[in-house]
């Protein structure tokens, strides 16, 4: 039930849901939401472990809110300050800080995980299962679609995302985009390979809930997510990420003084509705 995949759309979600002073705060208290759909797309749960999927899910939301909002619009204030010679600096800070928030992310939903699914009866561990190989499936039919167009697949993410944040891409940063996409792995199917490899791990240890190490067993296996494939793969996987790390600081670094003060501007938006999300939370010691 823990992908990463969909750990990164959650952040994209979370990131998309302070996109604006006044939607992005509704959209915000919604989060709990959209994890409760999240985990209801496995199988079918019972009415306890339906409460406790809120809870969790209203507890990753308060404290999402409480320890990691203010970093991020401290982030955001920091990138109001980028020009080009900061770039590659600001860039990595915001990886790195991505990165940590992922981390941090897997954790918070660690050992709910696993009091959840000591609550799973065999039926259920089947639909879930059923589901990963649909999913599964899924991908490997996408993946082989665009098999021939990957530089062109990065590029229209490229071009799109830097459209949310209110900047377009002139002709030498989208030839910047290019380079950089030629000379990346396609890693796709090989992510998926050993994605699969792990989801059959997991399946396996979900139907030993029995055995006395099972909690330590699955702790271990979770954490695994982060460190899958061999040491070529891995390296590949980083030569990827450098790469992108590189694109976005010279995107940035030659951006024009209008480009930036667009960027600025609308970075202006997600700190106003990162505020406007604070101030309806309630208080430390504040009973609720």
């Amino acid at each position: 039930m823990v992908r990463q995949r969909k750990f990164y759309f959650l952040l994209v979600v979370i990131f998309s849901a302070v996109s604006c002073s006044i939607a992005g705060s509704w959209a915000f208290e919604r989060i709990d939401n959209y994890l409760i759909r999240y985990f209801n797309e496995y199988a079918s749960f019972s009415a306890e472990q339906q409460t406790e999927i809120e809870r969790v899910a209203k507890d990753y939301q308060n404290w999402f809110a409480k320890n990691e909002l203010p970093k991020i619009k401290t982030m955001l204030l920091k990138m109001k300050q980028i020009h080009n010679e900061n770039s590659e600096e600001l860039t990595l800070q915001i990886y790195d800080y991505a990165v940590d928030l992922f981390t941090k992310t897997g954790l918070f939903f660690e050992i709910p995980f696993i009091e959840f699914s000591n609550t799973l009866d065999k039926e259920q561990i089947i639909d879930i299962e059923k589901y990963f190989a649909v999913n599964h499936s899924g991908r490997e039919s996408e993946i082989d679609e665009d098999s021939g167009n990957y530089s062109d697949l990065i590029l229209k993410r490229y071009i799109a995302g830097f459209k949310k944040i209110k900047m377009k891409l002139t002709d030498s940063q989208i030839k910047t985009v290019v380079e950089g996409a030629n000379a990346m792995d396609d890693l796709r199917l090989q992510w998926l390979f050993h994605r699969k490899d792990w989801t059959a791990g997991l399946m396996a240890l979900l139907s030993e809930g029995s055995d006395p190490l099972y909690e330590v067993k699955l702790i271990s296996h979770l954490r695994q997510i982060s460190s899958l494939g061999d040491s070529e793969f891995r390296s590949k996987l980083k030569k990827n990420r450098e790469i992108n790390i590189d694109i976005i600081a010279e995107i940035f670094g030659e951006a024009s003084e209008t480009q930036l003060a667009s960027f600025r501007k609308r970075l202006d938006v997600f700190i106003a509705s990162i505020d406007r999300i604070l101030a309806t939370r309630p208080v430390e010691g504040e009973v609720i």
